[in-house]
Parts: structure tokens; sequence; C-alpha cells
């Protein structure tokens, strides 16, 4: 019994996430030719189907999972939430979409913030020192911005390096894993495409 309910879990994770990848694609599809209908129907599904493909790559590994499996969906739950915004172009939807996904970044980095501790202080602070540069760097590269949108700018950068920088600590604890290498790919495509998206 018990192995039939894990091989069902396993069905479901292969059927969810083939969905995802088909809808990605289409979705894909629909952004290289402009079209929004199609963009309108796929985005808000990619990240419930990448949830569903996630709970049941996780429960089998419960309660050991619970955590991960708990940020995991609330994180991807603010990024359905961003998504759904984003597909409105304009300033009242854009801050708000970006507020939903900066929400969900800090569930990403909780997942893997005690990696810090394989770390040792010299490397933190080598670390921190190399990230603020690299912020400094952009605030001038993107015209030194001002106000409250400058602040907001500057917190988002600020998480993402964060989110990257826990990705990195993730390699070192874990021996380069390869659940911490999607980690640390993952990090990057949000720095890349938070970038671009700013």
């Amino acid at each position: 019994m018990i192995k039939s309910t894990a091989y069902s879990g396993v069905l479901m994770m292969f059927f969810f996430g083939t969905v995802f990848i088909i809808f990605s694609v289409i979705h894909l599809v629909g952004c290289c030719t402009d079209n929004r209908k199609i963009c309108a129907v796929t985005k808000p599904a990619l990240m419930p189907l990448l949830a569903l493909t996630s709970v049941f790559a996780l429960v089998p590994g419960l309660p050991g999972t619970r955590f991960t499996l708990v940020c995991t969906v609330i994180a991807l739950a603010w990024g359905t939430a961003g998504d759904t915004l984003l597909l409105k172009t304009d300033e009242k939807h854009f801050i708000p979409g970006a507020l939903c996904f900066l929400t969900g970044h800090f569930f990403w980095i909780a997942q893997n913030a005690s990696s810090f501790a394989s770390l040792s202080p010299l490397c933190i602070v080598i670390g921190t020192v190399c990230y603020a540069a690299f912020l400094a760097a952009a605030y001038f590269v993107i015209g030194k911005p001002k106000g409250v949108m400058g602040v907001g700018v500057m917190v988002y950068g600020v998480v993402l390096c964060a989110l990257n920088f826990t990705a990195v600590a993730a390699l070192a604890g874990t021996g380069c894993s390869q659940a911490s290498w999607f980690y640390f790919a993952g990090s990057v495509l949000f720095l890349v495409s938070d970038s671009l998206l700013g």
C-alpha cells in the first residue's frame, strides 16, 4: 500500500512537471510572437503547476522536508500573484507585482539561510564586500535613482544579492550537490530576469 502511494506520488510529480514544461514552452512562444492572449492564459498557471510538482516531489520526504515544502509553496504563491499583476505593464501594477516577487524571495532565502554556518567569517565578509561593490556599481549604471523608487530598487537589489549569496553558501555547504546547483542557477536567473524587468 505504501509503495503504491509512493508510486502514485511520483506519477503525479511527473504529470504536473510535464504539464509545467508544456505550458512554459507555449508561454515562451506567446512571448516571442507577442501574443498577449496566450501569455494571459499560461503565465498565471506556471507557478501553481510548479508548486504542485514540488508538493508531490517533497511530500514523500516528510516530515524532514516540511520546512522546504512550506517555503516553496508560499514563495511560488507570491510568484503567482506577481506574475498575474505583471500581466499589466503600467506602474500601478508593476510596483505591487515587484513587491510580491520580493516577498517570495525571502522564502527562497529562508530555505538555505542555515548554509551560512558552513562559511568562515572571512568568506562572509569577503562576499558581503563583493556584493556591496556590485550594488554600488549597479546604482551608478542605472542612473542613481532617487526618491522612493530609488530606495525600492536598491532594497530589491540587496535581497537579490542575498538570494544569490545564500545559493553560493548552499553550494559550499552541500559539496556542490545537484539541488544546490539548481538553487544557484535559479538565483542567477532571478538576478538577470529581475534586472531586465526593472
